[in-house]
């Protein structure tokens, strides 16, 4: 490998690398960040595209990245250290009434400011520090485009570089590798730029390279900060979070968010657990012998199944982070993880449903499933969004045996998300579900579907059945409740001293030793009016109110676009680098160098729809799992080098042939739904699937190096290239309007437009 080339593959693998550990760390310290789909990604973008642009400047703007890494990464740890002060100033949209609930910002409710300061530039402030980061390593990545003479080979090292970076990143999740791992690799990458010599560059002062190194070091300090254990909170970085375990109140908090507590038997809280199997009993169904727990978590739902279940019960245990699954079986004092009933599968819940033979389960519960995070930086769908789709709840019924039941049970947050659920499990299961609140007092009868529930908790259980339930029902203070004993010993007999309990004995620990009773309001959610569009395998927006961009997605929109161009104003931008060169019309003409770079730019902003697409689709056939993500990022990029090494080979002087598989293969895409390959045998279903995602990543891998090859300055037309991704990354968020299926005609507007810019070859 030549010098420039390895200078390429290096600087593409920083590039790369550097991004992915920008993505998992600063969501994970500033939870702000958790509420946008990709701001830390869309920044690392913006700072590529200003880098590249920059490449044929004499300062070299890497030995800034130091101390700009620094300073955001000091940002960071600031907010997370003052976390309560941030969230009593900072405002999260209208959380008392959203347009999209996020799981946190409620903390911030009770606070008593009049004014606060809007989310958007909170998120704005590190899109600006990351953005700034990511400009040095971009235009190492730029001047060695440069260097290279040969587009073909030169593409391929930077893909190269990419795939490696992708791959190195993979391991250390895998390891469940500490942030101090994750920049001291940073460093190692910075540290050969900052002592490798470039002719094309300004000399490095040596008080500037101390400056930097010291710079370095303490980007590796800073992410130490939150690597490892301390003497009152474990700390671990799953593949999905940063995981803090507290072992003196057994409470689990991801990304700075409360997200469970390991309860032990006979704790009153737990009681909430008991139900499916109270309730089940309660209205004369068998003892249960299979059930299917989705979102084990750290046992709390299995030490109740196994407590009520008999000896010969089997129990099927889904959880998605190996991490909280194993904190449960180390430390929740029941071990439900060490009962020989227990079956643990470290799956997606959704990719485990649709694999389970039909008429298997007694009970299928939804554990308190919610995972607080995006399933990646590229899209809107959260971890558990493709669980709570209509046709979810259809695998759901496909699973239960005749007599078979599900429970979901959550704090739901909004009425408007409760009715949302009621009309899926109603249209699936056929009858209404039965819907109950705990604690009993905090509803009433009818349950508006715009009321909302952010303050003390407020569990909500609904049980869908294949037979219509007619639950056991008393009067109590004029409202409809539904008392179930907490305690073993009485599950099989229902005495008649319903009225002997008061609220006041709720979770009292009776010393005469009478039965615990439990009073669960039975409620009726107001009717939608038909306006409530349910979540689907292509809308899976449950916690969206209605289609469309919310209002706080479009002042992010908005945000996004000034603060990219502050950062072009910052650091130079395109005014002076087209004045630099002097050759680069402003105008945009369908031939020359503005064409080639009008083309690129649209091809970025096209592929990114179709990386996202990419995503979302294999994320719903093979898993929500970082393991699959992986896959499908390293996929990409094999289809692009294949692409890229075609085009060197075949060398096209004419691209329409190209162009009509990939609008042909964009239009199969929009033709053939999300779900068509569901059931399928797992070959078949692996190569189906694989070959209606990728196909049109091959064919745009033929347009881009073909096109690449015509210019004379990669460096305007990657950067070019890297802007449209930014665009493309925007208007990701019009699937909560489209769906993701029809995200792909907003590609095929992209792409359409591309083609006809370009000059030679169009026609």
């Amino acid at each position: 490998m030549s010098r420039p080339g390895f200078d390429l593959f290096a600087a593409s693998f920083l590039v790369l690398f550097l991004e992915l550990a920008c993505i998992r760390w600063f969501p994970a310290h500033v939870v702000f960040l958790s509420f946008f789909t990709n701001t830390v990604l869309l920044a690392c973008f913006v700072g590529m595209s200003v880098g590249c642009l920059l490449a044929r400047r004499r300062f070299r703007h890497v030995t800034l990245t130091p101390v700009l890494l620094l300073v955001a990464l000091a940002g960071g740890l600031t907010v997370e250290r003052f976390s309560g002060l941030f969230t009593e100033i900072t405002a999260v949209g209208n959380q008392h009434n959203p347009d999209v609930v996020f799981f946190g910002a409620e903390a911030g409710l009770s606070g008593t400011l009049e004014f606060k300061v809007p989310v958007e530039l909170m998120a704005g402030a590190f899109f600006l520090l990351v953005g700034a980061a990511l400009v040095g390593p971009g235009q190492e990545m730029g001047r060695a485009f440069d260097r290279m003479t040969d587009r073909t080979q030169s593409y391929t090292f930077n893909l190269l570089g990419s795939l490696a970076g992708i791959g190195v990143f993979a391991a250390c999740s895998l390891l469940q590798l500490p942030p101090l791992v994750w920049f001291a690799g940073v460093a190692v990458g910075l540290l050969y730029f900052l002592f490798r010599p470039d002719p094309a560059g300004g000399p490095i002062r040596t008080s500037t390279r101390v400056v930097a190194v010291v710079a370095t070091v303490g980007v590796v300090a800073a992410s130490a900060v939150t690597s490892f254990t301390t003497a009152d909170r474990e700390t671990y970085w799953s593949p999905y979070y940063r995981i803090d375990y507290d072992p003196a109140t057994r409470n689990i908090i991801t990304n700075q968010t409360g997200h469970q507590h390991i309860i032990e038997r006979g704790v009153p809280t737990q009681a909430p657990y008991d139900l499916p199997y109270l309730f089940r009993t309660a209205v004369g169904r068998p003892q249960c012998r299979r059930v299917l727990v989705i979102g084990a978590g750290s046992g709390n739902d299995l030490a109740r199944a196994l407590y009520w279940c008999g000896p010969d019960a089997k129990i099927d245990a889904v959880e998605i982070d190996p991490v909280i699954q194993k904190l449960g079986e180390k430390h929740n004092p029941d071990r439900p993880y060490a009962d020989p009933r227990v079956t643990v599968h470290l799956n997606d819940g959704r990719n485990f449903l649709r694999r389970a033979d039909a008429g298997t389960y007694d009970l299928v519960v939804f554990a308190l499933v919610d995972s607080l995070v995006l399933h990646s930086g590229y899209s809107n769908i959260r971890l558990e969004s493709f669980l709570f789709s209509a046709e979810c709840f259809a695998d759901v019924k496909r699973v239960l045996k005749p007599d078979g039941m599900a429970a979901v049970y959550n704090m739901f947050r909004q009425g408007w998300i409760m009715a949302r659920l009621r009309d899926a499990l109603r249209g699936t299961f056929d009858y209404d579900p039965v819907v109950l609140i705990d604690p009993p007092y905090k509803a009433a009868p009818v349950m508006p579907i715009d009321q909302a529930f952010l303050e003390g908790g407020v569990g909500v259980f609904f049980v869908g059945s294949k037979v219509a339930i007619e639950p056991l029902r008393i009067q109590f203070s004029g409202a409809n409740s539904f008392w179930v004993p907490g305690r073993a010993g009485m599950s099989k007999e229902l005495p008649g001293r319903f009225a002997a309990a008061a609220p006041s004995e709720r979770y009292d620990d009776r010393p005469d030793g009478r039965p615990l009773w439990v009073p669960l309001n039975e409620t009726t959610i107001q009717e939608s009016g038909g306006d409530l569009k349910p979540a689907t395998d292509d809308w899976p927006f449950l916690y969206v109110r209605r289609p469309g961009i919310p209002p706080l997605t479009w002042r992010g929109i908005g945000l996004t676009l000034v603060l990219s161009g502050v950062l072009w104003l910052i650091f130079g931008g395109w005014r002076k680098e087209i004045q630099a060169d002097g050759k680069l019309s402003v105008g945009v003409r369908r031939g020359g160098e503005s064409g080639l770079l009008a083309r690129s730019f649209l091809l970025g902003a096209g592929f990114m729809l179709i990386e996202t697409k990419a995503v979302v689709q294999m994320a719903l056939v093979f898993g929500s799992t970082w393991t699959v993500n992986t896959f499908v990022f390293a996929a990409i990029l094999v289809m692009a080098v294949l692409g890229n090494l075609y085009a060197g080979r075949v060398k096209p002087t004419r691209l329409e042939p190209y162009y009509l598989g990939l609008f042909l293969a964009l239009g199969v895409g929009l033709a053939v739904p999300l779900d068509v390959f569901l059931g399928l045998h797992p070959a078949v279903q692996a190569v189906a699937a694989c070959a209606v995602v990728f196909a049109p990543i091959l064919f745009a891998g033929v347009i881009f190096p073909t096109t690449f090859a015509r210019t004379t300055r990669p460096h305007l037309f990657f950067a070019a290239n890297v802007a449209g991704a930014l665009v493309g990354g925007l208007a990701e968020n019009a699937s909560m309007l489209l769906g993701f299926r029809y995200l792909l005609l907003v590609a095929l507007g992209f792409y359409g437009l591309s083609a006809v810019f370009g000059g030679r070859g169009n026609k």
